[in-house]
């Protein structure tokens, strides 16, 4: 399938190159501007070890949630996971002579020569069969960075960097559950600063080289992933081993695989009855609709029968040809999103009608498109001789492409549109916005602004609303804003747009005020705003009085806005009221119960909601596990831990994450079981250790007075977070415990000498 992704990086990079949205296609042939043939590879393949590595350095604050991500990334396109403290470590386990030299430095506070970690990566690349690499949390500084270069003599392909605004930086490391004495805000900002001192030259040098990626690390992982996506598929060595849905991730789908998709749909009965209350507009009369005609029936059933009578026709070799029917079938497919009928009009429209018809091809794109199937929907469209006569195809494919994920390849089409002169419409700007905003480029974003302006849309309100959103998604919340008060009769998309993006950068006074002007202009927040405002507001006196406008216009009751307030009102410790709006709740979701089940997460109330839960057959997730994990931890409840932890994946299918494994071994810690805890690690734990897990059993191990572990933990924890002073200090109190003076003062000069001392 064709790929026009490379015309996105010139034009950030050049501006010389036109764009022009009147571009006259006069002097492009169609067949050679827009072909879908696959250029074909040299015929001689390079051996594995002859590619040069695809490198990829992930980079990001504590709290940014980068972790996650590189797991979700080494999943997805079977990139092989580096981390220099995994090296390191690795070392020091297996006795070399680099690893007794690297022990005595960590010893000593002394920060590993960039040369040997360096040394150790190179290794790794040059004895690995895997040629795609993730490098974690490297380069930390401009030393480590010179010293790849200068050893290795590669540069990386991809730098991410998970952008995240301090404020949810510092509120994703307090809320933490790690059962172990945290940070605080002060810490917090401290280790940030340090951060930022430490990589910031280091992003500022991949930027001016155009490697960096930056990533809007706000949100859910999911959402933090879509971002993610777009930028490795566009790399060809790893779309052949991406393992993303096809419906979800970039990369070119081979036609058998959604042939057979369709084929599929076309096998399932068409049994779908949840359209009664519309009726089928017919076609104008034609003798091949024949067989008898039923008064009742739904919408599907009565396009079932028309199809079922074009069908019978065609096999009796009777000819369809009249476009009108097709059009008004295809039309009542689209509104019903009824793939599988239109698959079977797609088989009687003749070839040469689905050429040269350009309203009847574009349905069919729209059709396609819109159901999930943009490689088919293109495929149609490759074949229309005439789609530079209207831009209502490209739009549809183009949306069809952004739904899916697939924000490059709308974002081509939108170029591939100027260099076939193609105008685009006020319809086309509000999808091709919503793939930029996917992207994250402002730059791309500010040069469709300023196509759109040229094309005579600066003041469509439509259009304005996208751009407010995809400045907000870009990062640009000023750019934001400057357009949003431009828009001369803003509408509720408006407003909800506006809102949306100050809650996504953290900026809660400014969501509040927005707020407030929607409700003094008559325009009614929804829902989804209020739960959102609800879910971050930080003044438990807003709070309140958000609570009392909901109420006022009876949305208490609305499942997300419920569910927000329970939240409100546990963090701020009003139990009672939670408990009573949980009670009174006329429906609820998982994330109902997730939300009371961790209001008495420390209390034994909280398995009384959760075999309420399993009851009422709603289905426990990672999230219910963390909170029921942690109530056993907290309340001493080890068999009934053990049972719900076994539980969980046998009965459930859930697989323990990080954050499970560090429920658990706090639950053995807490308990003062710590062969059990430190065995959880070493032995059950099917990937390595974070941050949080050890932090658990070095918590533990200062309760319980265990030096020995302890040091283990301790170790490790210095190599995960070495900026991180409360690890140092915990160890400080467990020598102190131990009345083991000299290594108190040894860990204290370590704190130093690593300028981390308060």
């Amino acid at each position: 399938m064709w790929r026009r992704v490379a015309l996105l990086f010139p034009m950030i990079s050049s501006s010389s190159r036109s764009l022009t949205l009147n571009q006259a296609a006069s002097g492009l042939k169609v067949g050679e501007s827009f072909a879908t043939d696959i250029i074909k590879p040299e015929e001689r393949v390079l051996p594995p070890k002859e590619k040069a590595p695809f490198i990829t350095f992930v980079l990001g604050g504590p709290g940014s949630g980068k972790g996650t991500q590189c797991e979700k990334i080494v999943e997805t396109f079977g990139l092989q996971h580096l981390s220099a403290g995994d090296l390191l470590r690795r070392e020091i386990a297996m006795h070399t002579e680099n690893g007794a030299m690297i022990l005595n430095l960590i010893k000593d506070g002394k920060i590993v020569p960039s040369e040997v970690t360096v040394k150790l990566i190179q290794k790794e690349l040059e004895s690995s069969d895997n040629r795609k690499f993730l490098i974690d949390g490297f380069p930390r500084t401009e030393e480590n960075r010179v010293a790849f270069e200068r050893i290795i003599r590669a540069d990386p392909d991809v730098v991410l960097f998970f952008d995240c605004p301090e404020e949810e930086m510092v509120k994703r490391v307090l809320n933490r559950n790690q059962g172990r004495i945290d940070d605080n805000i002060t810490t917090m900002k401290k280790r940030l600063k340090i951060f930022n001192a430490l990589n910031r030259p280091v992003i500022d040098y991949y930027k001016n080289k155009g490697k960096l990626y930056t990533i809007n690390a706000v949100g859910t992982v999911d959402d933090i992933f879509q971002h993610v996506l777009p930028i490795f598929n566009s790399f060809e060595q790893l779309k052949e081993s991406s393992h993303v849905n096809p419906q979800s991730h970039l990369g070119p789908s081979l036609k058998p695989r959604h042939h057979q998709q369709l084929k599929q749909h076309r096998q399932n009965e068409y049994n779908n009855s949840g359209f009664t209350s519309l009726s089928f507009t017919k076609p104008s009369p034609t003798p091949l609709l024949i067989g008898k005609q039923s008064i009742h029936r739904t919408q599907l059933e009565a396009l079932d029968s028309v199809i079922t009578d074009l069908e019978t026709s065609a096999q009796k070799g009777i000819s369809i040809t009249e476009p009108e029917i097709f059009a008004s079938l295809l039309e009542t497919c689209y509104s019903l999103r009824a793939i599988d009928h239109g698959v079977r009009v797609h088989h009687l429209i003749p070839p040469y009608l689905l050429r040269n018809n350009v309203g009847i091809s574009s349905k069919l794109v729209r059709l396609y498109a819109s159901c999930g199937f943009a490689e088919v929907a293109h495929e149609v469209f490759d074949r229309m001789s005439k789609r530079e006569s209207s831009p209502f195809a490209w739009n549809s494919l183009i949306s069809g492409y952004a739904e899916l994920g697939q924000y490059e390849d709308a974002m081509a089409l939108y170029f591939q549109m100027a260099e076939d002169g193609v105008k685009p419409d006020r319809f086309t700007f509000p999808r091709v916005l919503k793939a930029c905003g996917g992207i994250g480029s402002v730059q791309i974003g500010e040069a469709i602004h300023r196509d759109l302006v040229k094309a005579g849309f600066g003041y469509d309100v439509y259009v304005l609303n996208a751009l407010v959103d995809m400045y907000a998604k870009c990062g640009d919340i000023v750019k934001a804003r400057n357009v949003f008060y431009m828009i001369p009769n803003k509408d509720y998309v408006s407003w909800n747009s506006m809102l949306t993006g100050y809650l996504h950068h953290g900026l809660l006074h400014e969501a509040l005020d927005i707020f407030r002007l929607m409700v003094q202009n008559g325009i009614e927040p929804d829902k989804v705003a209020i739960s959102s405002v609800l879910a971050r507001v930080l003044s438990f006196k807003h709070g309140r009085q958000l609570h009392g406008w909901v109420i006022r216009r009876g949305m208490e009751w609305e499942l997300s806005v419920a569910n927000a307030l329970i939240v409100l009102y546990s963090k701020r410790g009003q139990l009672d009221q939670a408990c009573f709006i949980f009670d009174q709740m006329l429906e609820r979701d998982t994330v109902s119960w997730n939300a009371i089940i961790s209001v008495h997460s420390k209390d034994s109330n909280g398995f009384k909601y959760f075999e309420q839960m399993q009851r009422a057959d709603a289905k426990p997730d990672g999230i219910t596990f963390v909170s029921v994990l942690s109530l056993c931890a907290n309340t001493g409840m080890v068999e009934d831990g053990e049972r719900l932890f076994s539980l969980m994946s046998k009965e459930y299918g859930i697989n323990p994450k990080m954050e499970h494994y560090a429920c658990m071994v706090n639950l053995y810690g807490r308990a003062g079981m710590m062969e059990e805890a430190y065995s959880m690690i070493v032995q059950e734990m099917e990937f390595e250790a974070g941050p949080t897990v050890w932090g658990a059993l070095l918590y533990a191990c200062y309760l319980h007075g265990n030096t020995d572990i302890g040091e283990v933990a301790a170790q490790r924890l210095f190599e995960l977070e070495p900026d991180n002073e409360h690890n140092f200090e915990l160890l400080m109190r467990i020598y102190s415990k131990a009345k083991r003076a000299e290594d108190v003062e040894r860990v204290r000069q370590m704190l130093v000498d690593r300028g981390l001392e308060t």
